[in-house]
């Protein structure tokens, strides 16, 4: 290995080691205080579903899923963006277990991002256009399992899913290392979305990711997605150390919400069920009176002065912005959901074309372009393992090392 092969090893070393500690350390978080996890992944997976549609030149925003849930005909969104946005959000809250069940899961995250088999969806009669078939997507996850380290094993199967879809959905490859990334870090419900009349802006996260992979390629600046070439590698690791770093600021402002909430609980009478209700937000960040009413077992009235109570205290903000039918949410998410004053028609986003560079999307057609891929995407893992081996290696012997002189 010459001066700069080495220079490149403790490079990529550094990066992935840096965000597996990163991610070792919110999942430990998470793990402690699974309330306060709940909160913070149900606001992840809101921001990592618009980033996702991002990626792919979908341009819309957390405001613009609200409409679609509370039948607010005063904003014009992109209906098709915001949907999908919504069907994702479902799916990162209750991935599943693709390393157990694969082709399930995948076939999940096929419809999610609008491409499971189905009348008219699809073209069925070109098999180039075919999805992965049952056997490709079971050998996809053989072997993977405990042990193995999350981020750099979420972005294989990822890459993989990309060879054998000939990159058709990089929105579901995405999917793939999320989902992946969580059955490594913990054992999660086959993937059984729980009723949410929200649509998935409320409910549990039955989930155990931490690692946002759209998020980390649109923190700072734009990269393109592409888990199987050495440079997409470095831009994932990279860009996952820097939005890891600012997710532990976000988990203590959710552990403080938290706090927050419980300490307003304990200045009540004994008969208030404030308590009740702070529990209900922590577990469902975003309710309507009914739903926090059916939660708690109170009046609707009750949950009115309940909601108009928590709100006062800065607990609550009220997203809908009138007088019937009103949402609440915690004020993270809730600032990212409140509805906007209707937008001029003039102003109206669509899907627009990302800018040169973004997308990594081509599709390699040929058996000679899959197979060159395939290679390209084996030996850049390979020469990263290498060098995470030859790190853990050198790790091992430093620690058996005699001390002193013998």
């Amino acid at each position: 290995m010459d001066v700069e092969q080495a220079a490149q090893a403790r490079s990529a070393v550094s990066t992935f080691m840096r965000a597996e500690v990163l991610a070792a350390r919110l999942e430990a978080m998470a793990r402690a205080e699974p309330e306060v996890g709940n909160l913070w992944r149900s606001e992840l997976a809101l921001a990592e579903a618009v980033a996702s549609a991002g990626l792919e030149g979908i341009r819309i925003s957390e405001g613009d899923l609200l409409p679609r849930i509370a039948r607010n005909g005063g904003q014009q969104a992109d209906p098709t963006g915001a949907e999908l946005a919504l069907s994702l959000i479902r799916v990162l809250k209750a991935p599943g277990d693709p390393l157990k069940q694969p082709v399930p899961s995948l076939r999940r995250f096929e419809r999610a991002a609008g491409t499971g088999r189905g009348p008219g969806l699809g073209t069925q009669d070109d098999p180039e256009e075919q999805p992965p078939d049952d056997a490709e997507i079971e050998a996809l996850f053989a072997g993977l399992g405990p042990g193995d380290m999350p981020i750099l094993t979420a972005a294989r199967a990822a890459a993989g899913y990309a060879l054998l879809s000939r990159r058709a959905n990089p929105i579901i490859e995405r999917l793939v290392f999320m989902a992946v990334e969580s059955a490594l870090r913990g054992r999660a419900m086959a993937g059984i979305e729980t009723e949410d009349v929200l649509r998935g802006l409320s409910g549990r996260v039955d989930a155990h990711w931490v690692s946002p992979p759209a998020l980390a390629l649109s923190h700072q600046r734009f990269l393109p997605w592409s888990p199987g070439s050495e440079t997409g590698l470095m831009d994932l690791g990279t860009g996952l150390g820097r939005v890891l770093e600012a997710e532990l600021g976000r988990f203590a402002l959710s552990r403080d919400w938290l706090r927050r909430g419980r300490e307003a609980a304990r200045g009540r009478g004994g008969r208030s069920r404030m308590a009740d209700a702070v529990q209900a937000f922590g577990t469902a960040p975003v309710l309507s009176s009914a739903l926090l009413a059916e939660a708690i077992g109170v009046s609707i009235r009750t949950a009115l002065t309940l909601l108009d109570e928590l709100t006062d205290l800065g607990l609550l903000r009220e997203i809908t912005h009138r007088r019937t039918a009103r949402i609440w949410a915690v004020p993270g998410i809730g600032a990212r959901l409140a509805a906007r004053p209707p937008r001029r028609s003039g102003l109206q986003r669509h899907k627009v074309i990302p800018p040169v560079g973004l997308r990594d999307s081509a599709r390699p057609r040929s058996r000679e372009q899959r197979e060159a891929a395939l290679q390209a995407m084996e030996r850049a893992f390979a020469e990263l393992d290498g060098a995470l081996g030859r790190t853990s290696a050198l790790l091992i012997d430093t620690k058996r090392a005699p001390k002193g002189g013998g």
